[in-house]
């Protein structure tokens, strides 16, 4: 399967567009529903994050990627300047956004793409795909 990526104002009436493609990707990879609804409650959590960042972003971008054995790489960022201010912010990792979004995801992670903030999230089918 091929990577996706998609690219919306960061604002939140567009998240929407965002959960509703990682959707659609993951139930191509056949992943299961409660698979499915984990990662778009991930995602809905990593914008959540990325768009309570200062400075104000423009775009918010989703890049979903196919790793071996059912794994699904999702890497959402903005195009804020993570150099003007710290990225992640000091304590993130203590809030619930992130307690939940640690909890939807196998894995997850802050870094940086460049200047630009982000957050990873990595998803692993737990079922193997029926033919």
């Amino acid at each position: 399967m091929a990577d996706v990526t998609v690219s919306v104002p960061a604002k939140p009436e567009f998240v929407h567009v965002l959960r509703s493609v990682v959707a659609s990707v993951a139930a191509r990879a056949s992943f299961t529903f409660d698979e499915i609804d984990d990662l778009r409650l991930a995602v809905d959590e990593a914008c959540a994050q990325l768009l309570a960042f200062p400075p104000p972003a423009t775009t918010l971008e989703l890049r979903i990627a196919f790793g071996d054995a059912g794994t699904i790489e999702v890497v959402a960022s903005t195009d804020a300047d993570a150099g003007a201010a710290i990225w992640p912010p000091e304590g993130a990792e203590r809030t619930l956004t992130w307690q939940v979004l640690s909890a939807l995801a196998d894995e997850a992670r802050f870094e940086s793409a460049g200047a630009r903030p982000g957050l990873r999230i990595i998803k692993h089918r737990e079922t193997a795909p029926t033919t």
